[in-house]
């Protein structure tokens, strides 16, 4: 991670897209300056918080957009996350990595040539994850396993997506609790994800946590297979 700090660059396509936040662009740009070499983006929520001075929520929504859209790639190296650009995501006209991480100037000439991609020519085809964490990924694939072996419908994306949202929505938001929610389902050979048995009065009492992010991942996918959500 060590670099002398000389700037970021950031393609006109990028610059131009419309969907995406300065925040999103400024962040891209960040984790694209570390990504090659066998090196990755690795900063915590806590560091690129005191640098840009924005909240965890915008760090968690700004990097899962940009997984969604297909310009990230985040693994976990441990307990580290490991942010990188996925290759061809990021026109590199008039960039070019350096062996510290840095982008050059605009106008060298020493242009990287591999085959140019725009945004809008890569589409995820995932889901949205309502947290980060491994653990939290391992325990929903390990329910998707669960399901598959009892022979039960497998999701369709919308229809996973909208089981997070919902996960998401009974759990308060908090993670731990949707863990311990996904493994009493398991425990139980429900079908289903259900609230903790002594939660479901304080979820009533304390209503829906705002899954904002989640919903508008749904709304998109209805959008694309014409389908309402009403």
């Amino acid at each position: 991670m060590e670099r002398t700090f000389k700037g970021v660059w950031i393609a006109a396509e990028i610059w131009l897209d419309k969907d995406l936040t300065l925040v999103e662009k400024a962040l891209l740009a960040e984790i694209d300056s570390f990504t090659g070499n066998g090196k990755s983006f690795m900063k915590s929520n806590d560091t690129i918080q005191v640098e840009y001075g924005i909240s965890r929520n915008t760090i968690g929504r700004s990097l899962r957009k940009l997984a969604e859209r297909g310009f990230v790639e985040v693994t976990f190296n441990g307990r580290v996350r490991c942010v990188t650009t996925r290759a061809g995501s990021i026109p590199k006209t008039g960039r070019q990595s350096t062996q510290n991480g840095e982008a050059a100037s605009p106008n060298d000439t020493s242009t990287n040539t591999s085959k140019r991609t725009t945004y809008n020519t890569i589409k995820e085809k995932g889901v949205v994850l309502p947290f980060e964490s491994k653990e939290f990924a391992e325990a929903w694939d390990v329910w998707k396993q669960e399901r598959k072996e009892r022979g039960t419908k497998r999701y369709t994306q919308r229809g996973e997506q909208a089981a997070l949202h919902k996960l998401q929505n009974d759990s308060q938001g908090d993670e731990a609790t949707a863990v311990q929610m996904i493994h009493q389902s398991i425990a139980n050979g429900w079908q289903g994800i259900f609230p903790l048995k002594n939660q479901k009065n304080e979820t009533k009492r304390l209503g829906p946590h705002d899954g904002s992010f989640l919903a508008e991942h749904l709304r998109r996918l209805a959008a694309d297979s014409g389908e309402s959500m009403e």
